[in-house]
């Protein structure tokens, strides 16, 4: 599998990267950025990497679109990212020209790539790179709530000894609005879980206050991803949702041929939060 990630040469892009080769997810791995000398010499940290991985991948970087050709998946990490005390909606008006750019430049080079939006806010994004890419709704999708989901099932755990394999999602906006999903076999105490999430909701807040970005759980993210459209999967992405006319985080069925929604049936409560979580993305869409 050959994959291209556009924003290669920064922290989400680069973690990523190796994440994938790491994983032995791809054959062939470009990394375009506008800093294309960073990108190239990513490339080349990587490449040095692979005798100690015991992989064969073939890892170049640029600045050019013509690298991107023969792509099956195409990853977006580029964009402005959050600073301390901005929401990820915050950063729409900025971003939105940038992925539009992109989604136009990527159709050109290889419109049978699937087209996977990490960038937020991402499921505002999502919209506007399917729009503007010409593509399939299947053919375009969005990191979503995986990465909630993950730092959800993380903290289950470290908080609550919840295995990992419990059944628990985040659903709707990668934002604010988000909402949990709860199928646990075992009784918690509903406050309990709630303010688990709660943690979760301002998690990455908290990282990047502390730090300043997240890198190394949107790389995991990004990798499982890649995993499921290589051998087919079930996870919570920003997938087309027909009723709304929007991209939101809900599990959907994974593959090469690109990303459905799948199945699921939510409680009256949580899917009047669902709804809730599109109305604040249909706005944000509209405001950009």
């Amino acid at each position: 599998m050959k994959v291209s990630i556009i924003g290669g040469a920064g922290r989400v892009g680069s973690a990523a990267a190796y994440s994938l080769v790491m994983q032995g997810l791809v054959d062939e791995l470009y990394l375009l950025d506008i800093a294309g000398e960073r990108a190239a010499g990513e490339a080349l940290d990587i490449t040095h990497a692979l005798s100690g991985l015991g992989r064969d991948v073939s890892v170049e970087g640029g600045d050019d679109y013509s690298g991107i050709a023969g792509s099956d998946v195409v990853i977006v990490t580029a964009g402005v990212p959050r600073k301390p005390g901005m929401s990820r909606l915050d950063l729409r008006h900025q971003n939105v020209g940038i992925i539009r750019e992109i989604a136009r430049k990527v159709a050109k080079a290889c419109d049978d790539a699937l087209l996977f939006v990490v960038s937020n806010p991402v499921d505002v994004l999502t919209y506007y790179a399917w729009k503007e890419s010409g593509l399939g709704r299947e053919r375009v999708f969005g990191l979503g709530t995986l990465l909630d989901t993950l730092r959800l099932k993380s903290m289950l755990k470290k908080r609550l000894g919840v295995d990992y394999r419990e059944e628990s999602y985040v659903f709707g906006e990668h934002g604010d609005s988000m909402l949990p999903v709860f199928r646990l076999r075992h009784n918690h105490p509903r406050d309990e879980l709630l303010g688990v999430f709660e943690e979760v909701r301002q998690g990455a807040a908290r990282v990047i206050a502390w730090k300043g970005a997240t890198w190394f759980a949107p790389a995991v993210a990004i990798a499982r991803v890649v995993e499921a459209i290589g051998r087919g999967g079930v996870l919570p992405v920003s997938t087309f949702i027909e009723e709304y006319g929007l991209y939101l985080g809900h599990l959907a069925e994974i593959s090469r041929s690109g990303v459905r929604r799948a199945e699921f049936e939510l409680t009256e409560e949580e899917a009047r939060l669902f709804q809730r979580s599109a109305e604040v993305v249909r706005r944000a869409i509209e405001d950009v």
